[in-house]
């Protein structure tokens, strides 16, 4: 009765309803066409030709859209054919010239067909299609678009949507998160400036193609199912009148343009009645959809192509190459730290800086750093213990060019090779350019881009790069710097893939992880292969997984993780020593254990080789790092050893400047930890001596926090004057509150020529004495990493290692600052283990007593944990 009510009312007011399927209607209303569905209605204004004028959750009643000035459903750009670089023709929605919108039933349901035509006197038509069925909460969208062959179709913005900002209310709870490979939630969006975007692309920093808005009662979805891995781009972008959240396929088309996956949208409440939503609500709509795809075919614990040794649980460290030039220093550091704390552990060595000419300088690889007999000789000794070897590859880079000079010159010129040998296999640009680029590791070279849609760089790849690689016994093998798949689009038309952006791009992708999987196999049984950055695409084609969740601008939220977690496990790319929150939000999100070796592993001075008399090569020292650059200034000056003049023993430090602009820096972190502690007064004394110098310069000594703010420790030692010879000089000073690592930065501007020698660090004790500051064989974050081994390898393994990451209880705790962020001062997850059994996993990665109120499984318990204390509940010990 009551529906008849409603159907006659309708009526009179000149709507229709199309006959509704369970839980689906569609209705023809005088100004707006609507579809609704269990979990939302949508209404689609005639007015603004389609745009979409609100979106309602059923559930709450949340309106979703703003009000726009220029509502669009849709934004295109067109180029002339002929001219790539001409003139663009940008259109949408609202600027057709006719536009026409129906309703109709389907099988399952009902749809929306808007059709528009004529667009600024070109005949271009475009359909778009909603659709609701009763079977799921979504609505899902198609665009197709007609145009004339003197164009190419080059962007699509659709569908439009503009969100309200604040969402409701004062949007205290307001946030936004996308599927990005760093992750990351962006906090009251509508406090950001009118232009400021949030991107993502796939193939690249997309690693799930799903996006979520949402404030305290409820959020809106949206999402690409997209199998085949099509280019794709979202935006969150702030204007003026709300926050547009907008898919945007990366395209290249001539006409006829049909896209060939849905766009989906929902909203979503949170996981109880009355709990406020939660992007891990979004991510469990996408999930439903994920687990149905390919890459989620087999949880980690069945996949059958995966070492024994990798699902035991193992650890990763990282030896960069000031390690590689003293194979030794190796050696020594796995026998005397790893192998007595660790050593039933299996234990993945990351190597960088094994590169022949510098790190990431490619790929003229061979023969390894410092030698290929050292190298694959080390390889073979730390077998020994149970270590497998990581090299990480730059992708699909060339270097062109490496170090530029004062005089113009390089020290690396690859062009007459490259010419010779790869130029046709090379990424052309739309203009017919050769792809270029500048990266600040190349120093001021250039490097250019091979097409792997080419057959013959895969091959190149393979037979040059990792298959000798794996001949000298590396196990795993990640293809770096392609975040998340990715490189950049290439418009040749001799590289056996159509021109410019496309699916080609994913299956040339998913060709070389396989290729190089069967070729490394064959020669290591045991291969792994691993890439730059997650990409739900490849999880089933890679054996681990680098990730760099830790590295996000925003709010730490660890998306690629909650999603995959028990389908691929992920390390982090870069950690830092010392930095034991990173560590403890890295540990509770189920990541592989990963960190930096310390310099001693066994007692010694704070400050290593302060004399100088352990030399790396030409240009480096055991203990001390050259430094590049900074804020993308290059620092062109030499740093090297000098026998000849030096203040004791055999060797000093001899820096030298020609150029006006030239800058070299030699520098040392001291971490906190006994023997150099916060609180404590030291003394650092050094040996300096100049023949020339244009400008003064010093000895910077500075003390930070782990995101490398100053507590403002430390203070200047002043070079000595030209012609002074030989002069020492001091500073003395206090470990500040908050310090996490002492810097010493040797750095000299301009022209110069300057020695440095016999640096020592001295505790001056409060009775006036003072001694060398000697410091324990174990690193400051020991004890945290020392549990989280033992958990990974042991009894937590089921969560952390195989388990489905959960939404985590209630945990009420104090806040820290961390990396200009408020965290947690303990972090926590929970898991489930293939069993079903389920966890929580706690760390205290603060250096103070934690006491928090956890509400687990329906019981609230006060817990108190130690600094760099984990506690995991749910297992018994």
């Amino acid at each position: 009765m009551h529906t008849m009510r409603l159907l006659g009312a309708m009526l009179a007011l000149g709507s229709t309803t199309v006959a509704a399927a369970p839980d689906t209607s569609a209705t023809d209303e005088p100004t707006r066409l609507v579809l609704r569905n269990a979990r939302l209605t949508l209404a689609l204004g005639k007015t603004p030709k389609g745009a979409i004028e609100s979106l309602v959750d059923n559930t709450t009643g949340v309106e979703f859209i703003a009000p726009a000035a220029t509502p669009r459903l849709f934004q295109l750009a067109f180029t002339p054919r002929s001219q790539p670089n001409g003139e663009r023709l940008t259109v949408t929605s609202g600027e057709a010239d006719t536009f026409t919108g129906t309703v109709e039933q389907t099988e399952t349901g009902h749809r929306a067909r808007l059709v528009h035509e004529g667009f600024k006197g070109q005949p271009i038509r475009v359909e778009c299609v909603a659709t609701v069925t009763a079977a799921e909460p979504l609505v899902r969208w198609r665009l197709s678009v007609t145009f004339p062959e003197s164009l190419m179709l080059d962007d699509v913005f659709f569908p439009c949507v503009s969100l309200r900002a604040p969402l409701t209310g004062t949007g205290a709870d307001d946030a936004a998160v996308l599927g990005l490979t760093k992750g990351g939630v962006v906090r009251r969006p509508y406090e950001q400036k009118a232009g400021q975007r949030v991107t993502g692309k796939q193939p690249g920093s997309l690693a799930a193609q799903f996006a979520c808005y949402y404030g305290e009662r409820a959020g809106f979805y949206t999402a690409t199912y997209d199998s085949i891995g099509r280019p794709k781009q979202v935006e969150l972008r702030r204007t003026a009148e709300g926050a547009e959240l907008l898919w945007n396929p990366q395209v290249c088309n001539a006409s006829p343009f049909a896209l060939e996956f849905d766009i989906v949208q929902t909203t979503f409440t949170g996981a109880t009645t009355g709990a406020t939503p939660d992007w891990r609500d979004a991510a469990d709509v996408y999930k439903t959809w994920a687990l149905t795809q390919p890459w989620c075919a087999f949880t980690y614990d069945q996949r059958p192509d995966i070492p024994a040794w990798m699902k035991a649980g193992p650890a990763m460290i990282r030896f960069n190459r000031k390690w590689l030039a003293n194979p030794a220093t190796i050696d020594n550091w796995l026998a005397k730290y790893w192998q007595a704390h660790f050593a039933d552990v299996p234990l993945i060595t990351a190597y960088w800086g094994w590169e022949k000419i510098e790190s990431w300088v490619t790929p003229d690889y061979f023969p390894l750093f410092p030698s290929d007999e050292q190298f694959t000789a080390l390889v073979a000794r730390t077998r020994q213990f149970g270590c497998h070897a990581f090299p990480w590859p730059s992708g699909y880079h060339w270097t062109l060019t490496f170090d530029k000079q004062s005089d113009g010159s390089f020290r690396w010129d690859d062009r007459k090779r490259f010419d010779e040998i790869a130029r046709a296999h090379a990424i052309t640009t739309r203009a017919g350019q050769l792809y270029t680029r500048a990266p600040s590791w190349l120093r001021g070279g250039e490097t250019s881009c091979m097409c792997p849609g080419d057959p013959w760089t895969i091959a190149w790849w393979n037979n040059d790069i990792a298959v000798p690689l794996a001949q000298r016994g590396c196990e795993l093998i990640q293809v770096d710097q392609v975040v998340g798949g990715a490189f950049p689009p290439c418009f040749a038309t001799g590289h056996a893939h159509a021109p410019g952006p496309g699916p080609w791009m994913t299956d040339a992708f998913t060709r070389q992880l396989q290729t190089q999987f069967e070729a490394c196999r064959r020669i290591e049984p045991d291969s792994v292969v691993c890439f730059e950055e997650p990409n739900e695409r490849f999880n089933h084609r890679v054996g681990i997984q680098d990730y760099r969740d830790c590295e996000t601008p925003l709010e730490p939220a660890s998306v690629f993780n909650y999603l995959y977690h028990e389908f691929l496990p992920t390390f982090q790319s870069n950690p830092r020593a010392g930095d034991t929150v990173m560590l403890a939000y890295c540990l509770v999100n189920g990541q592989m254990p990963h960190f930096v070796p310390h310099w001693q592993p066994e007692p010694g001075p704070a400050l290593a080789n302060g004399d100088f008399e352990t030399p790396e090569g030409q240009q480096a020292f055991s203990g001390w790092e050259r430094l590049a650059g900074y804020q993308g200034r290059n620092y062109l000056g030499k740093a090297s050893p000098d026998t000849d003049e030096k203040h004791g023993g055999s060797v000093s430090l001899r820096l030298e400047n020609t150029a006006d602009s030239d800058v070299v820096q030699v520098s040392q972190n001291v971490v906190v930890r006994p023997g150099f502690e916060v609180g404590h007064h030291y003394r650092l004394s050094a040996w300096t001596k100049a023949e020339s110098m244009a400008q003064e310069n010093a000895i910077g000594v500075a003390t930070f926090t782990p995101d490398t703010k100053s507590t403002g420790g430390g203070g200047r030692i002043p070079f000595a004057a030209p012609g002074a010879g030989w002069t020492l000089g001091a500073i003395e000073f206090t470990v500040p509150e908050g310090t996490t690592f002492l810097r010493i930065m040797i750095h000299v501007e301009g022209p110069a020529k300057a020695w440095v020698d016999d640096l020592v660090l001295e505790e001056v004790r409060t009775d006036g004495t003072v001694a060398l500051a000697i410091t324990p064989g174990i690193p400051p974050e020991h004890r945290l990493m020392e549990q989280w081994i033992r958990r990974f390898h042991g009894d937590g393994k089921p969560y952390l290692l195989f388990g489905r990451m959960l939404h985590p209880p209630p945990l009420s705790a104090a806040t820290i600052a961390w990396h200009g962020k408020t965290m947690p001062a303990v972090l926590h997850n929970a898991f489930r283990a293939p069993d079903g059994t389920e966890a929580v996993i706690l760390a205290n990665g603060t250096g103070d007593k934690q006491t928090v109120s956890l509400t687990w499984q329906g019981h609230e318990q006060a817990l108190t944990l130690e600094p760099q204390e984990v506690r995991l509940i749910g297992v018994s010990p």
